[in-house]
């Protein structure tokens, strides 16, 4: 059955019980008249909010990544009926999308973490997807936008596709939403906020990244109800340490006690993961220190060499624990490269 004959029998009231009941609250004491009504009422607001309703018979329908909502056996968090979507069209799967998830109430640190992998993501192709709430998920949008574009950041919703939730967030979602991002929402124009509905909303959150990354989460943080529906979808979970003494650390650190789980700290690990270690920004080069190449034996009567004041080469053979005549070429090469300095018959560091 079509869409358009399903919604003729959710009208006319011809459905079983599991469907009655996930429909009431939409078509309780309302005529099949007065339904369709409200349904074009929707319709119109959306459009007037600059957004479309896209459904599974439609070509831009992400239907590689919302396959697996029908498969964990949950039939209370069903792959959506339909979206409302503003800016550009859904990939079709989520192999080039990572999401990036954590606290509103983040530390400056969590901030500056989701910032630098969001970035870096950014930069190697990838998009990131997120809740826009506040703390992590906007340092993640915006770092996106900022290191590639608005292009590269998804943006999903608790509400109706209408409203901002937090309002101050109104020009980050037109931003995205007009800058070749994607702004969604399942519910329809004029839905409010409400607790029940952001938990259900993270499945879409988590079915959208090929990874999901927990940058900081507490003990009882909804975060790790994101993390635990990527889980269920067969998604890869990746967290951020933090500091030991840091609550808002404490969901990331029982994250990882789960051998499934994976460690993240830096961006270059998520690529890893992905298979795209390649894309990850250029590392520095290890510092560069006087004793690099020298022999073992060189090394070791280097370390000998007090910091301050002075040695025999019999002393620092014993100190070292070298053979004196193994000793006598090791101290001429740190003399000659400026490590060493001999002065009346003892050894110091040379300055």
């Amino acid at each position: 059955m079509g869409p358009v004959g399903a919604w003729d029998r959710i009208r006319r009231r011809q459905v079983d019980s599991a469907v009655r009941r996930s429909t009431t609250a939409r078509v309780a004491d309302l005529t099949p008249e007065r339904l369709q009504h409200r349904a074009l009422a929707d319709l119109r607001a959306a459009t007037a909010a600059g957004a479309r309703l896209v459904i599974p018979e439609d070509d831009e329908w992400p239907a590689a990544s919302l396959a697996a909502l029908n498969q964990t056996g949950d039939a209370d968090k069903p792959e959506p009926l339909g979206l409302y979507l503003r800016g550009a069209p859904l990939p079709v799967d989520e192999q080039g999308s990572v999401t990036i998830v954590g606290s509103r109430s983040c530390t400056p640190y969590g901030r500056r973490v989701a910032g630098e992998f969001a970035a870096e993501l950014a930069e190697a192709g990838f998009r990131v997807v997120s809740g826009a709430a506040f703390g992590i998920d906007v340092a993640a949008h915006r770092a996106a936008m900022v290191a590639a574009s608005p292009a590269s950041t998804v943006a999903v919703l608790a509400c109706g596709i209408d409203r901002a939730y937090p309002l101050s967030h109104q020009n980050l979602l037109d931003e995205i939403a007009t800058g070749g991002g994607t702004v969604l929402s399942e519910y329809p124009p004029g839905t409010t906020p409400a607790r029940h509905r952001f938990l259900i909303r993270n499945r879409l959150i988590a079915a959208l990244g090929a990874v999901i990354v927990v940058v900081e989460a507490g003990r009882r943080s909804g975060t790790l109800s994101t993390a635990n529906e990527a889980s269920q979808l067969g998604r890869r979970v990746m967290a951020v340490p933090g500091p030991v003494t840091s609550a808002m650390s404490l969901g990331c650190h029982e994250l990882l006690r789960n051998k499934d789980n994976r460690l993240a700290a830096t961006a270059a690990d998520v690529l890893l993961e992905l298979g795209c270690a390649h894309l990850g920004a250029e590392q520095p080069p290890p510092p560069v220190r006087p004793t690099d190449g020298l022999d073992p034996t060189a090394a070791a009567l280097y370390d000998a060499l007090p910091a301050r004041g002075r040695r025999t080469t019999w002393q620092l053979c014993q100190d070292a624990g070298i053979d004196p005549d193994a000793a006598l070429g090791a101290l001429a090469e740190l003399e000659l490269v400026g490590l060493a300095r001999r002065e009346g018959g003892e050894w110091h560091r040379q300055a």
